[in-house]
């Protein structure tokens, strides 16, 4: 009796272990699944012919990854991809005005401006309500001289490659922007939370970086002779290359104690100044630290 009773109760155990262990290998699958974020949701292809007399570029996303690099050929192709499947109305889409191309995310925030939103309590709710419902998606446009490409992400990251563009614009809330072997003739960055960062490998005539609570790290290849960099909270990393002189002003450098310099700085007229001083680095930094590197011969 004592054995059919133990045998009786191994039985109800394996009925109650075997669920939740099926339940919690079907949880690790799903969450596997998520971090691979392995569904297309959408994609789109922008023929040679309708993307002829194209020359700006407009995006505007949020929660995830927007990455812009060359097509294999004359064709435009995007892809959204998602955790889960979304709605069609949800996905993204895509339309043509005049000569500019727009891709909107149709399950988005808002379309905010970064004007009044630093750090308030509305924003910070808005975007936990879209954190667990992120999409990526991939552009890949073809080689071409672009006039303009134009920004607008919230709880997005972007990285833009190997592409030539006139004007570069972006805003973003607790974003991160990378650039890498991009050639323009201004790059204007503004960012609230998120940080931005360029490669060695870009080149522009104008540089206009600003971030309030994000770092900025860029490295220059060629020495900018024109820059404005701009933290609150963030801090600053510039590696530049080898040259015949730059100058800071320390008014603008409140931060001049968390100042770090592989240049050989002199003070004089309330400037930090590096040999003849004739390249003016406009930097501003509040609370945040300022490091000027040497760039390495690469």
């Amino acid at each position: 009796m004592k054995k059919k009773l133990l045998s009786f109760l191994f039985s109800i155990c394996c009925i109650l272990v075997l669920p939740i262990n099926a339940f919690a290998v079907n949880t690790e699958t799903e969450q596997q699944q998520k971090e691979q974020k392995t569904v297309i949701a959408k994609q789109i292809t922008i023929s040679e012919k309708e993307f002829a007399n194209i020359e700006k570029l407009q995006i505007f996303w949020a929660r995830g990854q927007v990455t812009i690099n060359k097509s294999p050929d004359k064709n435009v192709y995007i892809t959204e991809k998602s955790y889960i499947k979304p709605k069609e109305s949800e996905t993204v889409s895509t339309f043509i005005k005049n000569d500019t191309l727009t891709i909107n995310d149709n399950n988005s925030l808002p379309y905010l401006s970064i004007k009044g939103f630093v750090d308030t309590e509305q924003l910070q709710k808005l975007l936990k309500e879209y954190y667990n419902t992120e999409y990526d998606l991939e552009i890949s446009l073809p080689e071409k001289q672009y006039k303009e490409f134009y920004f607008k992400t919230t709880n997005a990251d972007y990285i833009l490659e190997n592409h030539t563009i006139d004007t570069m614009i972006s805003e973003t809330v607790n974003g991160t922007v990378e650039y890498k072997n991009i050639k323009a003739n201004n790059i204007n960055s503004n960012s609230i939370n998120g940080n931005i960062l360029l490669h060695s490998d870009v080149q522009s005539q104008q540089y206009y970086l600003k971030s309030v609570n994000g770092n900025i790290d860029a490295v220059f290849s060629v020495f900018p002779t024109s820059l404005f960099t701009n933290t609150v909270n963030g801090s600053i990393t510039l590696t530049l290359p080898e040259n015949d002189g730059f100058s800071i002003s320390k008014s603008k450098l409140k931060t001049t104690k968390n100042l770090n310099s592989s240049f050989s700085l002199k003070d004089a007229n309330n400037k930090k100044i590096y040999k003849n001083g004739k390249i003016v680095l406009d930097i501003v930094c509040i609370n945040g630290s300022v490091t000027l590197k040497k760039l390495e011969n690469i």
